[in-house]
């Protein structure tokens, strides 16, 4: 570039500039992100380096570790070794922000509002791709194991089930297209082909009555509406209690699929009433009357 370029030393700044200016970045900016995610105790053992110091809660042992794999790295003495994983790495950084932005969009979040004027979530997929694409040009075997160990961390992730309250982009795509799925039933004339039962089960708590909850499950079958009713005897206007864990955890060992459904009422035969008149979802005919 230097020998083709009307001032070759220009060049020569530019490169020196460039890398000096990344690799700051990446040695301050990198510790930061690492810290956040050893706050949220993703990984074993990952919380030794999730401690902060000072006013501004610096990542001191972040620094030091981002410090000694610089210089595992400089003291390979190869630069065409080293650039492609590096180049890997930062490439697949890239795809998941992009795809990330693209998810957020497609899931419709409230809290993502971009204020950029020409945003546009298919070009943020499409820089996704290009990222992917761009690393199996440089090195196909080193993007395939940059791939391999992003996947196997996610997997980790999701598998662990880490107590972090994100508000991922597929929680919130789901709820999307089960609102779509189920706005769309209100348009759709029921026929004998496709007919489905649909149970709601007074059972109060499932692992209190199980054999009428297995009874309604042998109905539905798991691929029809189920809902188990729970009627508290409270006060008029009473808080309804939060989702019990216990109950939740009993029907996924029993593998049964079913909604829950909590009502209140100051005598029982009212809250039955009051759970008939909540329970279905999408599309519903008749009424229920004391």
């Amino acid at each position: 570039m230097a020998a083709v370029s009307g001032l070759g030393p220009i060049v020569i700044a530019g490169i020196f500039a460039s890398t000096l200016s990344s690799a700051l970045a990446n040695l301050v900016g990198a510790p930061k992100t690492f810290q956040a995610v050893c706050k949220d105790h993703l990984f074993p053992f990952s919380g030794f380096f999730g401690v902060g110091y000072g006013p501004g809660e610096e990542p001191r042992r972040g620094y030091l570790l981002a410090f000694f794999v610089a210089v595992a790295f400089i003291l390979i003495g190869d630069l065409n070794v080293i650039a492609p994983v590096i180049s890997n790495f930062s490439l697949i950084v890239y795809a998941l922000i992009n795809y990330a932005v693209f998810a957020a969009s497609l899931g419709r979040s409230p809290g993502w509002r971009p204020s950029f004027k020409y945003y546009n979530m298919w070009v943020s997929l499409l820089g996704a791709l290009l990222c992917i694409m761009m690393m199996f040009l440089i090195n196909w075997r080193a993007a395939l194991v940059t791939i391999v160990i992003v996947i196997v961390l996610y997997k980790y992730v999701d598998f662990t089930k880490p107590q972090v309250n994100w508000g991922s982009s597929s929680q919130a795509f789901s709820f999307v297209q089960a609102l779509r799925y189920t706005l769309r039933l209100e348009g759709i004339e029921d026929h004998m082909k496709n007919f489905r039962p649909h149970c709601l089960v007074l059972s109060g708590r499932p692992q209190d009555r199980p054999n009428l909850v297995y009874l309604a499950s042998h109905i539905t079958k798991n691929v029809s509406l189920m809902v188990y009713g729970h009627v508290m005897i409270r006060k008029p206007f009473g808080a309804l209690p939060a989702v019990d864990e216990e109950d939740i955890q009993w029907m996924r060992e029993h593998r049964i699929k079913a909604f829950r459904a909590v009502t209140t009422g100051s005598y029982r035969d009212k809250g039955r009433v009051g759970a008939g008149r909540n329970g279905g979802l999408g599309k519903r005919k008749g009424k229920i009357s004391n």
